[in-house]
């Protein structure tokens, strides 16, 4: 399977946090703050994996708790309504993904102006 296609630097940008990378690069987290919320994105780029947490101070389990396993990629993408990361759903190209266009089906974390999630499809 072809790794994870993303721009880091990218994510960088948007989430406005530097990651905590594990060695060797297997794993990047990004924890951002916006009390009482704090968001962690956990991206595995060789094996595609990415997890994100939503969780709110004071309650124990995660608001949002997301998986997607086998992703092929995520670009970020600034719209006239506020930025976010799109993440390509596994299992959906024949080749490999290229951030430069949308995915046809995946979810999306908006950033601005707050934070949501939400699936997405496009006409391909």
């Amino acid at each position: 399977m072809p790794e994870f296609s993303w721009e880091p630097l990218d994510f960088l940008d948007a989430l406005g946090v530097v990651p905590v990378g594990e060695e060797y690069g297997i794993s990047y987290i990004y924890s951002v703050e916006r009390r009482p919320l704090n968001l962690a994105l956990t991206i595995w780029p060789m094996a595609g994996d990415v997890e994100l947490a939503i969780r709110c101070e004071g309650v124990i389990e995660p608001v949002i708790f997301l998986n997607l396993l086998g992703s092929p990629g995520a670009r970020v993408v600034a719209g006239k309504d506020g930025k976010f990361i799109e993440f390509a759903a596994a299992n959906l190209f024949a080749g490999r993904y290229d951030i430069t266009r949308p995915a046809p089906y995946g979810f999306r974390l908006r950033l601005e102006p707050s934070w949501q999630v939400t699936a997405f499809s496009y006409d391909v």
